[in-house]
């Protein structure tokens, strides 16, 4: 899983550039995206990029350090760390110390039954974004409905199930 060193000011700086370019795109290269396949008339919406921006911001900044995910599941900080190195818990490094996202906690902050078996299995490529996503989007069938991951791990069903899917949906 890509993991990223967080920066909210140089985050949002880097996201101003990219929506408010200040060269237009030469003939040539508009050429070259509307052969690809690329809408060039899209536009986005900057405000609300920004405003994504900050949610993800925020859910950085809301996630647990290493000692309260110890905390919350009584074990110590270097299992914690052994966990994150084993792929088992999603981590960022924000300002040179592991944060947790808490998509892979409970309310009270103990980790999802089952989702230590599916996490080492997410593509490299994958973020956490994207994952906490695929985790929140029904995309599995149990009793006769289409449930999220989440809720097929909370049923006690197979973490294989849900580990060859993922290519499925991305």
């Amino acid at each position: 899983m890509v993991r990223h060193h967080i920066d909210p000011e140089q985050a949002e700086q880097a996201l101003r550039r990219v929506l408010e370019p200040s060269v237009p795109l030469t003939a040539a290269q508009l050429g070259e995206l509307a052969a690809s396949g690329f809408n060039l008339d899209a536009r986005i919406d900057t405000d609300r990029a920004l405003r994504d921006e900050a949610v993800r911001q925020t859910r950085i900044n809301t996630a647990f350090t290493g000692a309260e995910v110890a905390a919350n599941n009584n074990i110590s900080t270097g299992r914690v760390r052994n966990k994150a190195a084993a792929g088992e818990l999603v981590f960022l490094l924000v300002g040179g110390a592991q944060r947790f996202p808490r998509f892979q906690f409970d309310e009270t902050g103990r980790v999802l039954r089952g989702l230590e078996k599916v996490s080492p299995h997410v593509p490299q490529d994958w973020s956490w974004v994207g994952y906490s996503n695929y985790l929140a989007v029904p995309c599995m069938e149990l009793d006769g409905r289409t449930v999220t991951p989440l809720e097929w791990l909370a049923a006690g069903k197979a973490p294989a199930n849900l580990i060859a899917n993922m290519g499925n949906n991305w």
